[in-house]
């Protein structure tokens, strides 16, 4: 096994240490993968808007590799987010937070569906519809999730 000695002598270059997934890193990879879920796309879909590989993408979400600030961006534009909604230390206020573990596929395809509707009348009603069904559900009819 060479030591540092001798491959500073060869003119090798020392091997980097391996970088440790930091909290934010994390943060951002959950998010995008949130992100693109509720998008709906693929991580080949993305991969081709940021211009990168879908293994890259995996390893974004995962936390492996960080998102450069250039790609973050275009990620947000693509996923049709706001870039703060990647950033921790800027998420939203407790009462309109999304949940951070994610949304389950039944909350995803409504989200999907929200998203699809074009028009900003038949999103209002909507939402009123939705607000008043769970006003007026009585507490048996609930599930956890």
């Amino acid at each position: 096994m060479e030591t540092a000695d001798q491959r500073s002598l060869a003119g090798m270059p020392e091997p980097r240490p391996r970088r440790r997934r930091s909290e934010h890193d994390l943060y951002a990879g959950e998010r995008l993968r949130m992100a693109r879920q509720l998008a709906g796309c693929s991580q080949q879909q993305l991969g081709d808007a940021l211009g990168v590989s879908f293994q890259a993408v995996q390893k974004y979400e995962t936390g492996e590799n960080r998102l450069s600030a250039g790609r973050l961006v275009r990620a947000a534009a693509f996923l049709g987010v706001e870039l703060g909604f990647f950033a921790k230390d800027h998420a939203p206020q407790a009462d309109d937070r999304a949940p951070s573990t994610g949304f389950s596929a039944d909350e995803m395809e409504l989200v999907r569906a929200y998203r699809a509707l074009r028009s900003d009348p038949l999103r209002t009603q909507l939402r009123r519809l939705l607000v008043t069904l769970a006003e007026r559900a009585p507490e048996s009819a609930t599930e956890p999730r």
